[in-house]
């Protein structure tokens, strides 16, 4: 059965903590570091960047919070520690 995936855009912010490996981070997003999860980056600074991706459709597709709390826990389990604000394409 296919999987239905869940386009979206996100904004990601360096962490003033994290700010020495923002780009290094990016960089390992558009890599694949996010299985399942292909992200192209639209546009970035040396603190900023704006991604279009999509997501396999779950409970954590349901609202934009929830999308976003869930791609921060994915990439802290990658040792990426970014600001996230996430708007599902509906």
């Amino acid at each position: 059965m296919p999987v239905a995936f869940i386009p979206f855009t996100m904004h990601a912010s360096a962490r003033h903590d994290h700010r020495r490996t923002f780009r290094t981070d990016i960089e390992r997003l558009t890599d694949g570091h996010l299985r399942s999860t292909p992200l192209d980056v639209i546009r970035s600074t040396n603190t900023q960047a704006v991604f279009r991706g999509a997501v396999p459709k779950g409970a954590h597709t349901a609202t934009d919070a929830s999308l976003a709390r869930y791609l921060q826990d994915r990439l802290a389990s990658e040792n990426i520690h970014l600001d996230l604000s996430v708007s599902i394409e509906r």
